[in-house]
């Protein structure tokens, strides 16, 4: 990568002159902490281009552009594993393995099969025939509605690029040395371009793409750097040597910073990163009211490889592990290699309750391995819990890995997506057949583990009453339940401030599904993004909600805004809640609540509404 003037320079800090104008720009709050500093804008001129012009070859070329590919391929190889083991041996081995995923990109049979095969059949150069292939693969994956999956598509990116360099015979220039301390300013970072920052000079960095659980994200956090993310056209605004700071408390990026605003600052990156180590010291104390009621904090988790975040975390467990990597490597992963998975999961937790997700894919992310067709519409389509009954060669391996894993640790499992009783039935019914199978082969598990379903949609919310007879526990996925509900897309910006996690008619329906939890003596969690909200937490908790499971970084939070709140206080915000009209009166409410109870929380709060 590269600034615009094609190398990296020496920029003299600029002082803050009041003849420009002070600009607060707004992002995506990726990582934590405070930086001021001088601007180093770095560009994609450099990068190669996956959309490269035509390039027809002869017969007699074709062994040679295979060739080329081939060891394109393995020099992309040794480069991604040369660079895991210079991430391990600065970071934990949890980011490490980030790059596992990058070389199972290189190794994937099916992608090099089928770009030596068009090589062959359409006599195009191997640049050409890889680039279309793979612009394929990245579509596919950016338009899946999962957002971490959505976000792997940089993954597959990256490794593109690199590849598409080796091919090219580039050599890909880094941020590994820069000219003093700078803040970066880029449209992209990649997650390798992140892992060689050069660490005693990078104070933060700002990108035009990218959301909090990218990989990029995720190890701008375990380096402890600042970074905000998708501030869209800042490249446009911000240039070498201008004054910034970077808020990743909040994500904000102000460009031109007055005196007092620098003063402010200065002021402010101390208490936040006090506040922020505060929290990581509360880590064992009880998630409980000031009157007693004990709320449980558990942990989303993607992979296996985040276990020691989550142990760190002082979360009581699993509440959501989401097993959809497993199948996204091209192969669907059989029962052995489940199996060991989990087992690993329910060894590691120490006897605490882990939440083990099935399968919550879309049929057009497996087309290649199960020959479905096209889905016009895969939001609404055959996806999840459908895609599974569709084809029981997909659940059946899944919940005997699950069953099996039950006898190493203390593991509960729950179906998404469900929106029938009829659906719900006919998981029970291949469940309690695949228990008899086992106890037929003698194969150990837990005969009480405990079965729950997801509530993500209106049909299952406005129907919580009759699956609450046949589940037990309610898992609330809030992300889907708002977008099903508002008919919304948070995705598409032209739509997304109709996202609203507050609006009236969610509150309802968070209420009808406690309430029918509570009539059939079942517990309620929430885990999507309103569990990790402190804004929402205490409606969550008036509600009647009992567990809120989150990503690990947003427990400190949580704990200490529940050690803040009394029960009486939240059942009145949320009696309150359940009589507003306007989503902003609900919003005005709960921010009144937060300011009162933990004012110092509510610099760090980094959800929208």
């Amino acid at each position: 990568m590269k600034n615009d003037d094609d190398k990296v320079s020496a920029v003299p800090p600029q002082v803050p002159s009041e003849a420009k104008r002070e600009i607060m720009l707004h992002g995506i709050p990726a990582s934590p902490g405070i930086a001021i500093g001088v601007a180093l804008a770095v560009g994609d001129g450099d990068r190669v281009s996956l959309e490269p012009e035509s390039h027809p070859i002869t017969e007699s070329e074709v062994p040679n552009e295979i060739n080329r590919f081939t060891a394109a391929l393995e020099k992309t190889r040794l480069q991604i594993m040369d660079l895991q083991k210079r991430v391990q041996s600065s970071l934990q081995a949890s980011e490490a393995s980030i790059f596992d995923a990058h070389l199972l990109i290189v190794d994937d049979k099916v992608l090099t099969q089928e770009v030596v095969s068009e090589i062959r059949k359409r006599l195009q150069s191997a640049n050409v025939v890889f680039c279309e292939i793979i612009r394929r693969y990245i579509a596919a994956i950016s338009g899946v509605d999962d957002q971490y999956l959505k976000e792997r598509a940089s993954d597959v990116a990256d490794v593109a690029y690199r590849i598409l360099e080796n091919l090219n015979g580039q050599e890909r220039q880094l941020l590994d040395h820069l000219p003093g301390q700078r803040i970066v300013i880029s449209r992209d970072l990649t997650p390798s371009d992140t892992a060689l920052l050069d660490r005693e000079n990078v104070q933060a960095f700002a990108t035009e793409t990218g959301s909090r659980t990218s990989h990029t994200a995720i190890l701008a956090r375990s380096m402890k750097i600042p970074a905000v993310v998708g501030l869209n056209g800042i490249c446009g605004q911000i240039h070498n040597g201008d004054m910034l700071i970077i808020d990743g408390f909040l994500g904000a990026v102000i460009l031109n910073p007055r005196q007092e605003t620098l003063e402010l600052y200065a002021q402010k990156e101390a208490f936040k990163e006090q506040l922020y180590n505060e929290l990581q010291r509360e880590s064992s104390l009880i998630p409980e009211t000031i009157d007693g009621y004990r709320i449980q904090l558990a942990a989303n988790i993607d992979n296996v490889n985040n276990l020691d975040d989550i142990l760190s975390s002082g979360a009581a467990g699993i509440g959501l592990f989401r097993t959809e990597y497993l199948f996204m490597a091209n192969k669907i992963p059989t029962e052995e290699e489940q199996f060991e998975v989990y087992r690993k999961i329910a060894s590691a937790m120490n006897g605490q309750a882990t939440i083990i997700r099935t399968l919550d894919l879309g049929g057009d992310k497996l087309s290649s391995l199960l020959n479905i067709s096209h889905d016009p519409n895969p939001f609404l389509g055959l996806r999840s819990i459908r895609l599974c009954l569709a084809y029981p060669e997909l659940l059946i391996p899944q919940l005997r890995a699950i069953l099996r894993a039950s006898a190493f640790g203390n593991i509960k499992m729950m179906f998404p997506m469900v929106t029938c009783e009829d659906e719900l039935d006919k998981l029970l019914e291949i469940l309690e057949s695949v228990r008899k199978e086992l106890r037929a082969e003698k194969k150990k598990f837990d005969e009480e583990m405990e079965i729950g379903i997801m509530i993500e949609t209106p049909a299952a919310a406005l129907f919580a009453d009759h699956l609450a007879k046949k589940a037990d526990f309610f898992s609330i996925g809030t992300n889907d339940l708002v977008q099903y509900t508002m008919a919304v897309d948070r995705g598409n910006e032209k739509v997304a401030n109709l996202y609203r996690p507050a609006h009236p008619v969610i509150v309802m329906l968070i209420h009808r599904i406690v309430q029918a939890a509570e009539k059939a003596g079942i517990w309620v969690s929430v885990c999507g993004e309103m569990a990790s909200d402190p804004r929402f937490i205490p409606l969550l908790v008036g509600l009647g909600v009992q567990e809120l499971s989150m990503s690990p970084v947003s427990l400190g939070m949580a704990r200490r805004v529940i050690r803040r709140l009394k029960m009486y206080e939240a059942e009145s915000l949320a009696e309150k809640a359940l009589k507003c009209t306007e989503h902003a009166q609900i919003l005005d409410m709960s921010d009144e609540l937060l300011h009162r109870i933990a004012p110092d929380v509510v610099s760090l709060a980094m959800k929208g509404g």
